[in-house]
């Protein structure tokens, strides 16, 4: 029979005051799909899935609750900006839940415990899992203390998708593709500081730095408007 590290899910449990069982939901939620295929189960795709709707929604509905002045494009932006893959990495991390993954041998052995996208899929499922096993409430005290602060630190401002802003102009000018470059990583495993430039066409039209890799590339994506404006 399958079994998780349950002194590490007890922790997560204890942490969010979740009150679920570790049952069938959370070992099909924590199976990598290299996993799976090595040990002829189920694994995380399916949850992770009606993770990903579960966690749409409650940061959906926390935006409208505490944005009332803010439009649906932008609450559409935010939302994207914390509700993605890196986002979701880093909760993922945050929480623990990248110990309890079960992985096979041979992605572990390649590093597949700090992949970003294995980590978002475990996040999401994890979700998933708590809300078949205990319904929106309890993942909502996952979120209120994992991801909405993240919303509530950092968009009280206006929020500028730069970014977007940026591929509308090249898009509108080019047909070669923008691209961001990440230039250097310095600081420790939990207080990274990433240097990015976004790139087009070969050339750097601008350098961004930040805790985050998409804050790095919305800082180069500001730098570059601001020389175009200039120009």
């Amino acid at each position: 029979m399958v079994k998780i590290n349950e002194k590490a899910f007890n922790e997560i449990v204890e942490k969010y005051h979740l009150n679920i069982k570790n049952n069938e939901y959370f070992i099909e939620a924590l199976t990598h799909s290299s996993y799976a295929n090595e040990h002829s189960l189920k694994s995380n795709e399916r949850i992770e899935f009606l993770g990903d709707a579960v966690l749409g929604l409650l940061v959906a509905e926390y935006l409208y609750e505490s944005f009332p002045n803010i439009h649906e494009g932008k609450m559409t932006k935010i939302r994207a900006s914390y509700v993605c893959e890196d986002a979701n990495a880093g909760y993922c991390r945050k929480m623990g839940i990248d110990k309890l993954i079960l992985l096979g041998h041979g992605e572990e052995l390649s590093g597949g415990r700090s992949r970003p996208a294995v980590l978002n899929d475990a996040f999401e499922a994890f979700l998933g899992a708590v809300y078949l096993s205990g319904g929106l409430i309890e993942v909502k005290k996952i979120l209120a203390k994992v991801v909405f602060p993240e919303i509530s630190e950092n968009d009280a401002k206006p929020f500028v998708d730069y970014k977007s802003q940026l591929q509308e102009y090249i898009q509108a000018e080019s047909r070669v593709s923008l691209k961001y470059r990440l230039d250097d990583v310095q600081g420790p495993p939990h207080k990274r500081i990433f240097t990015i430039s976004a790139v087009h066409d070969g050339i750097s039209l601008g350098t961004g730095v930040g805790s985050s890799k998409k804050d790095a590339e919305q800082m180069a994506a500001k730098e570059a408007l601001e020389k175009m404006v200039k120009k």
